[in-house]
């Protein structure tokens, strides 16, 4: 994959009626996480868990000692020491152990073993180094349907000794260990938001310094593909056509089709369609919105229209969906 500049990702480009629309904010914004669980562990080696659980996205940081992390069983190991951050966004099968050839157990099994107490804390006990490990899962609910999903590589890791991680990580970390500590009432809610916090965090890190970045992060890079994004996203209930958009772009047909599946991964009007999805989906969490109302909300002409698009981009319908978040049932 070519190099490029993420100067754009987080550094909106201005333009002569003033600053582009922020694309970036508009994707995390519309992320929402569920159902935080947050525990602490101390591992005294020898130790190793599997970890497969689909749809928990983990997360981990490492406060003392080290581990080492892989993905499946050929992936690349990485090294990790007091001060990293690691975030897996589509909760990707993996292993962490204390060290190389480490047998492992299946993380269920393991936690029976060493149940979590009253203040979600676990203690392995041994004769071996010594490792604390921050951690947690959260469910992404419906919002593998955003765009930044799909842009995110299946592990995140930001190393401590990075000035730019530690000056945002620690702050974050000392407050987290504070709310679990004790427990204070609102702590659950609290703790919720850091989740978002570190999430979005571990977003703009990598948006920012990997050139590996794909999907909607990668087409940010380029001047043209980021102000087509910044049309759909702002101005997401226009009836686009490939034609139209090329037309605001200032490119030809051919040339924002071509160019913008490269970058982004898809073609425009199916970009349209995810982030129209994705917008919905935050809407039937938060409002009771019959179908035709969703539908004007979020730039489909019908019902019947939004619903094709629901179940082609979710893989379910609007109402499967809807009873499974256990919210807001359809008005009659």
């Amino acid at each position: 994959m070519a190099n490029r500049s993420n100067s754009c990702v987080l550094q909106p480009e201005a333009t002569a009626s003033g600053p582009r629309y922020d694309v970036l904010t508009d994707v995390i914004e519309h992320v929402h996480l569920e159902g935080t669980v947050y525990f602490m562990a101390e591992l005294h080696a020898p130790w190793g868990i599997s970890i497969a659980r689909a749809g928990r996205t983990p997360f981990y940081l490492v406060r003392a000692g080290g581990a080492q992390l892989q993905m499946g069983t050929r992936g690349r190991v990485h090294q990790l020491t007091a001060g990293d951050f690691v975030l897996l966004p589509n909760a990707a099968p993996h292993v962490v152990r204390s060290g190389a050839g480490v047998p492992v157990v299946p993380f269920d099994d393991w936690l029976a073993l060493h149940p979590l107490d009253d203040a979600g804390r676990s203690v392995q006990h041994g004769r071996g180094a010594l490792t604390r490990v921050i951690g947690g899962f959260f469910s992404s609910g419906g919002t593998t349907a955003n765009p930044l999903f799909a842009a995110l590589p299946p592990l995140i890791v930001l190393k401590g000794d990075d000035a730019n991680v530690r000056r945002w990580l620690e702050p974050t970390l000392a407050f987290i260990e504070n709310e679990i500590a004790t427990r204070a009432q609102g702590a659950t809610a609290v703790l919720h938001r850091m989740a978002d916090v570190l999430f979005i965090q571990a977003v703009r890190a990598y948006a920012a310094h990997d050139r590996g970045a794909g999907g909607v992060l990668r087409g940010m890079s380029d001047r043209r593909i980021a102000q087509t994004l910044a049309l759909l996203h702002e101005r997401y209930r226009e009836p686009w056509t490939l034609d139209s958009l090329a037309r605001a772009a200032g490119m030809s047909r051919t040339a924002l089709a071509v160019r913008f599946r490269e970058l982004v991964g898809v073609a425009p009007m199916n970009y349209l369609a995810q982030w129209r999805i994705t917008r919905a989906l935050r809407l039937m969490h938060e409002k009771p919105l019959d179908l035709e109302q969703l539908a004007h909300e979020v730039g489909y002409t019908s019902g019947t229209v939004l619903a094709k698009a629901f179940k082609r981009v979710t893989g379910q319908s609007p109402g499967r969906y809807r009873r499974g978040i256990g919210v807001f049932p359809a008005p009659a």
